[in-house]
């Protein structure tokens, strides 16, 4: 059994870090990172970046200089970046959400088609479809344990659409905008300008933002690492960068790499937030990194930075400087 394998005590810990990896960890206030964040959450979880190469038996080395300190940077920018994208996220699906649930009633008959009868969603889009997603919507109410939902249970003949979409999951509302009438993705296209090249409506790239947030939302639930999250091309699964205007207006590094990171969903809130939203959104996003970068070693920096899909730290001014027209909510139902 290797070293790793067995119990060690924490200053047995910091021996080994020291000895057989070669990151500095002296003393009271290295230990207390350690105690506090554990040592396969710290080290196991953000050595990565340090990593400089390999020994004839296959241990990692690491950068010089490399200390628990910039482990516990590395650690704390994640972290910080987890619960900021998650605050954004929630945003704009709680936006979406809502707008959904009111363009849905208005496109059936001002409600008077209910959202659990096959009639309220594209005829183009085949029964087992809507069946598949009124089925998981009702399982998922059934489900549900939050007060005013087990009020109307009990006191009512029917579940609003409101409360439907607020209450369904992430992914089971993505299928109500997909299966729904086009009336439904044209009307949120039209409001976030979510067009393609040739001015139509964009209802993939709407379609596949959405699923990149939820995907990352729920990592930020679970408490995954952020900075480093991927979904590879897969042209059989319809994954990957969707390549629309603001990719092709940057560098043309970003066209020739079609996996999704974390870049994807800054250029994605680009369309969903007010303009005055998104420069602020930029501009603690960039203080972040700012910081991230005084506090670590270059070259760890760097392997951050491309991790999350960022060529350039500018590229982060160009997104804010590409023009766009602001968001009209007031024109939503015209």
């Amino acid at each position: 059994m290797s070293d790793d394998k067995f119990f060690l005590t924490y200053n047995q810990q910091m021996r080994k870090l020291r000895n057989d990896k070669g990151i500095l960890c002296n003393g009271s206030a290295h230990k207390k990172i350690l105690v506090r964040a554990g040592y396969f959450n710290i080290v196991n979880g953000y050595k990565t970046p340090f990593i400089s190469g390999q020994d004839d038996t296959g241990n990692h080395s690491y950068i010089t200089g490399t200390s628990i300190n910039q482990l516990q940077s590395v650690k704390s920018f994640d972290e910080h970046l987890r619960s900021f994208l998650l605050r954004y996220i929630t945003q704009v699906e709680e936006e979406t959400r809502t707008l959904t649930g009111y363009q849905f009633d208005k496109c059936n008959d001002n409600g008077a088609i209910p959202w659990y009868d096959t009639n309220a969603y594209s005829p183009n889009k085949s029964l087992q479809e809507k069946m598949s997603v009124i089925s998981k919507a009702y399982d998922e109410l059934s489900k549900s344990q939050l007060d005013y939902v087990k009020f109307y249970m009990n006191n009512h003949k029917q579940i609003p659409t409101w409360i439907m979409i607020k209450v369904v999951n992430f992914s089971t509302f993505i299928d109500i905008i997909r299966v729904g009438k086009t009336d439904i993705s044209h009307s949120l296209c039209n409001l976030y300008g979510l067009q393609d090249f040739d001015g139509h409506k964009n209802v993939k790239l709407l379609i596949g933002s959405l699923h990149w947030m939820r995907k990352i939302r729920n990592s930020c639930a679970h408490n995954e690492r952020i900075y480093c999250l991927t979904r590879n091309q897969d042209p059989r699964r319809h994954t990957g960068r969707i390549l629309e205007k603001y990719f092709r207006s940057l560098s043309r590094g970003y066209s020739r790499d079609l996996d999704q990171k974390i870049f994807d969903l800054i250029v994605y809130f680009k369309y969903y937030l007010p303009i005055s939203e998104y420069k602020q959104f930029i501009s603690e996003l960039k203080a972040m990194i700012t910081e991230l970068q005084s506090r670590i070693h270059p070259h760890a920096f760097e392997y951050i930075r491309g991790q999350m899909g960022i060529k350039n730290l500018d590229d982060l001014d160009a997104l804010v400087n590409l023009p766009k027209d602001d968001i009209e909510y007031n024109k939503f139902d015209k």
